[in-house]
């Protein structure tokens, strides 16, 4: 299923953006998947941590206090200083560490974008 493209789109504000996830997803922009925003990397200290920080949590399953400390802190740079309007959450897993926090910038979560997709696509197909 190809990435829905209305992910990231400027008639909802977001004309950059940033994707969270593992070094790849992060340096390609979802593979290249996000074309209707323009996207921002992390800096190369930055990129690294996400990706070890994000690594870990996967294979964990859960997530400590301690990385989403460094992920609320990269998101924060990136959007502050960087320039982003909103964190992609580029791992189907990131939900672990956002989901009812405050991390004081807009975050898109993948996932529930995929799911809602699939979700429309099965309602059109019926």
């Amino acid at each position: 299923m190809p990435f829905p493209k209305s992910i990231v789109r400027c008639d909802n504000g977001i004309y950059k953006s940033c994707v969270l996830g593992t070094r790849a997803v992060m340096e390609t922009g979802f593979y290249g998947g996000i074309s209707s925003a323009q996207i921002v990397v992390p800096k190369a200290e930055a990129l690294e941590l996400a990706h070890k920080n994000y690594f870990e949590m996967a294979i964990a399953g859960r997530a400590i206090d301690e990385r989403r400390r460094v992920f609320f802190s990269i998101g924060k740079n990136l959007c502050r200083v960087q320039g982003a309007d909103a964190i992609v959450l580029g791992g189907t897993d990131l939900f672990r560490a956002f989901e009812g926090q405050d991390c004081d910038f807009p975050v898109i979560d993948c996932a529930a974008v995929h799911v809602d997709a699939i979700y429309q696509m099965s309602v059109r197909e019926s």
